[in-house]
């Protein structure tokens, strides 16, 4: 083999193991979007329970999510909503904070500063009351509400002056849910298709570049006879 199948070889093998890792990291990326986004872009994340047996509500302020689900993006880069799901109809509504307490003065609630959804336990504090709330349905504070045993709202993910507040639909004592956060990033599903098709790609080519490396090493010159020795006749 001459200097020139040599250095072929080398470049053609080189070029295909660079190709084949950046194709399998493009495949491990875009599989793992899609495990946490889907194609469509949206992580459901389920947090924990937030619940109060003697309360009327269940507020959450200035509280901070711990999950054990990490997201591999900037918070800023997503719409994000608080979703609760319970046994009976529930209410849920965002709202400044001044207006959510002035509606709740004298009633009682449950104050969520914190939750882990590692251990499924909540950091909250039980404010007393007797008063009954009016209907929150028809009060006109929230900037988004929903009713129902499955709800969301959205969230605004930089604003730390709003309040999240779960009631029974009926504003009755004893409420008891369990909250995810649901994070969408449109692009995120169409990035992570593309990562896996790039991936695709380029594994095969770098199969065929190290297959081409391969055969160029494999082709060797024809021995050289030996010289045939004179035949005389007598």
């Amino acid at each position: 083999m001459d200097y020139r199948e040599n250095v072929k070889r080398l470049v053609l093998g080189l070029l295909g193991a660079l190709l084949g890792l950046i194709g399998l990291g493009l495949l491990g990326g875009g599989a793992v979007l899609l495990s946490l986004f889907g194609t469509d872009g949206e992580a459901d994340i389920p947090i924990g329970q937030v619940s109060g047996d003697t309360v009327r509500a269940v507020v959450l302020t200035d509280f901070q999510i711990s999950s054990s689900t990490a997201l591999p993006v900037d918070e800023t880069w997503f719409d994000l909503r608080l979703e609760v799901i319970g046994e009976q109809p529930l209410f849920m509504g965002v709202a400044d904070k001044p207006d959510s307490l002035q509606y709740l003065q004298g009633v009682p609630y449950e104050l969520v500063t914190g939750i882990d959804s590692s251990s499924d336990s909540m950091d909250s504090t039980t404010i007393p009351g007797d008063r009954v709330p009016p209907d929150p349905g028809a009060e006109t504070i929230w900037t988004d509400q929903q009713t129902g045993r499955q709800a969301s709202v959205a969230w605004p993910v930089s604003n730390s002056d709003k309040t999240l507040v779960v009631m029974n639909r009926d504003a009755s004592k004893g409420v008891a849910a369990d909250i995810s956060v649901i994070a969408t990033v449109t692009w995120i599903g169409p990035l992570a298709v593309g990562m896996l098709i790039a991936g695709v790609v380029l594994v095969g080519l770098a199969l065929l570049l190290l297959v081409l490396a391969f055969r160029a090493g494999g082709t060797t010159p024809p021995a050289s006879q030996p010289p045939m020795a004179p035949v005389y006749s007598r």
